[in-house]
C-alpha cells in the first residue's frame, strides 16, 4: 500500500455476540497501581464499515450497509500536510469530496441515523510529500519545541473543529488520531490535553487509531480513552492458499499481545480500521494497497480475501476484550466496480460480503 494509503506499513512502524456491561479484565496492574475501571459499554460490538464517495452516495448505498449488518458506518475527514518535517496542517470544511466535507457530513448523518445506524467520525492527516527516505505520517515529529508546538497548535485547530461537527451530528465516537506514531510516544502530555479538551465538548466514545507495527503497545494514554484502537493489518503468514485453520493460527502470537495490552488498560480493543486485497499477497502484507499496473492487468483472488476475513471472525471476534471493528472500504454503490477496487479492498459484490453479512447479522438478531 502506498505509505499515504490509510492501511499501515510495517517498515514505518479491520454486532457478533453480547459483550458485558461492564470491561472488567481480573489482574489488570500498571506501574504504580491499578488501572481506573473501564468504561460501559454498549451490549452489541460496533461493526462498521469506512464510506468513501466523492458525490452524495445513494439511498442504496447507505441501505446496502444496513443489509449486510453494520451498526455504524465511519467518515474520514483528512487534513493534508506536506511532509513529515512541515508544521503546516491544512484542512477544508468545504473539501470537494463529499464524504470529507462538513456539508456532506451532516447530510449523511441524518441518513445514517433515519436508517438506524450511528456514526463514528475518523480525522486522519495525509501526508503529500514521502520522499524524506520513506517516510510516511507515523514519523511526522521535529527537533525543536518550538516546532512541535506550531504542528500541535494546528493539529489541534483541525481536531476541535471535527470534535464540535462530531458533537453537532450527535456522532457516537470519535477518533482524535490516526498512525501518527513518534508524536502519540514522545509526546503524551499534548494527547492527553487534547483527550480532555475534546471530551469538554463531544459526549461519546474517544479513542485514538495506532499502528499494529510499533504504535499501540507503546502508546500510554489508552486510560484517558474509551477504546484501545488498532490498525489492525497484522501479517498472517505467507501462503495466499493458506486455509482458514491456518489463518487462524496466525492471529495467535498478535491475539496474545492485544490481550495482553487491553488486560493492562483495563479497556476494550477496537479495530478501528482492518480489510483485505481480494489480490495476491494480502496474507503476508494486507495493508499494500495494489499498484496501478496491478489494477490494469492484475486478475482477483477472491478466495484469500474471503479466507482472511473468515479467519478473523473466527478467532478475534468472540473474545471478551474485542469491541469490534470498522472494516475498510466501501464505496457508493454507483462507484464500487473500477479496476482497483475489483483487486482492492472493499468485499463490495464480492464473497466476502457475504462472510461479513453472515458475522454481522449475526450480532444484531
Amino acid at each position: 500500500m502506498s505509505t499515504n494509503s490509510i492501511a499501515c506499513r510495517p517498515v514505518c512502524g479491520l454486532a457478533a455476540v453480547v459483550l458485558i456491561g461492564t470491561f472488567i479484565l481480573s489482574g489488570a496492574m500498571r506501574a504504580g497501581g491499578p488501572a481506573a475501571p473501564g468504561p460501559e459499554l454498549r451490549a452489541e460490538r460496533i461493526q462498521s464499515v469506512t464510506l468513501s464517495s466523492r458525490r452524495a452516495p445513494s439511498h442504496e448505498t447507505l441501505t446496502k450497509l444496513r443489509s449486510v449488518g453494520s451498526t455504524h458506518v465511519t467518515l474520514v475527514p483528512f487534513a493534508f500536510q506536506r511532509g513529515v518535517t512541515s508544521t503546516d496542517i491544512r484542512f477544508n470544511p468545504d473539501a470537494r469530496w463529499y464524504t470529507e466535507s462538513d456539508t456532506g457530513i451532516r447530510v449523511l448523518a441524518d441518513s445514517i441515523h433515519a436508517l438506524g445506524m450511528q456514526v463514528i467520525l475518523k480525522p486522519h492527516v495525509w501526508v503529500s510529500r514521502t520522499s524524506e527516505g520513506g517516510a510516511w505520517r507515523s514519523d511526522i515529529g521535529f527537533d525543536t519545541e518550538r516546532e512541535w508546538q506550531t504542528w500541535e497548535s494546528g493539529y489541534r485547530r483541525y481536531i476541535m473543529h471535527h470534535a464540535r461537527l462530531a458533537s453537532a451530528i450527535a456522532a457516537d465516537a470519535f477518533v482524535v488520531g490516526t498512525e501518527l506514531r513518534r508524536a502519540a510516544v514522545d509526546r503524551e502530555a499534548f494527547w492527553r490535553s487534547l483527550i480532555a479538551d475534546v471530551r469538554e465538548i463531544f459526549p461519546g466514545k474517544v479513542t485514538y487509531a495506532a499502528n499494529w507495527w510499533e504504535e499501540y503497545t507503546e502508546v500510554r494514554f489508552w486510560d484517558a480513552l474509551d477504546f484501545i484502537g488498532v490498525q489492525a493489518y497484522f501479517p498472517l503468514g505467507d501462503r495466499d492458499d493458506a486455509t482458514v485453520d491456518e489463518l487462524s493460527r496466525g492471529w495467535q502470537p498478535h491475539i496474545a499481545e492485544l490481550t495482553g495490552v487491553a488486560d493492562e488498560f483495563r479497556r476494550p480493543v477496537l479495530f478501528t480500521e482492518i480489510g483485505y486485497r481480494s489480490f495476491t499477497g494480502a496474507t503476508e502484507r494486507p495493508w499494500e494497497w495494489p499498484s496501478r499496473e496491478q489494477a490494469r492487468t492484475g486478475s482477483p483472488n477472491n478466495d484469500v480475501q474471503t479466507n482472511l476475513y473468515e479467519a478473523f471472525f473466527q478467532t478475534v471476534w468472540d473474545n471478551e476484550w474485542f469491541a469490534g471493528a470498522i472494516l475498510w472500504r466501501w464505496y457508493a454503490e454507483e462507484s464500487s466496480d473500477g479496476p482497483t477496487q475489483r483487486i482492492g479492498f472493499t468485499p463490495q459484490n464480492k464473497p466476502a460480503e457475504e462472510t461479513i453479512r453472515r458475522w454481522f447479522v449475526r450480532g444484531t438478531d
